[in-house]
């Protein structure tokens, strides 16, 4: 039997999460927590803009994401939304541009 890594990640992490909540001890799931370590945001994707004339991201694109993702790769000259600016600001997602 094989198993993705990213789906063991996730499976290991949302069981850790689980039994410290068990534990008593809160989880901050988005940004930092108290003790100064970072959240697991590790996922990145790219958002496939082939299909606009001029790529826009938009909200919508980024209240689709994964809840691990911590960044979103869009082509160069992409342009945020106010909406996604703000949603991409509050999750603390990184917003790269490639080269083409």
């Amino acid at each position: 039997m094989e198993i993705d890594i990213n789906k063991l990640v996730q499976m290991i992490t949302a069981q850790v999460i689980s039994e410290l909540q068990a534990r008593g001890m809160e989880v901050n799931r988005h940004g930092t927590a108290g003790n100064g370590y970072h959240s697991l945001r590790t996922k990145s994707e790219i958002i496939d803009m082939k299909k606009y004339r001029s790529p826009v991201l938009t909200e919508d694109h980024i209240r689709r994401l994964h809840e691990l993702t911590g960044e979103v790769i869009v082509p160069k000259k992409t342009v945020l939304t106010p909406k996604a600016r703000e949603l991409v600001k509050n999750k603390q997602i990184t917003v790269t541009f490639q080269a083409k």
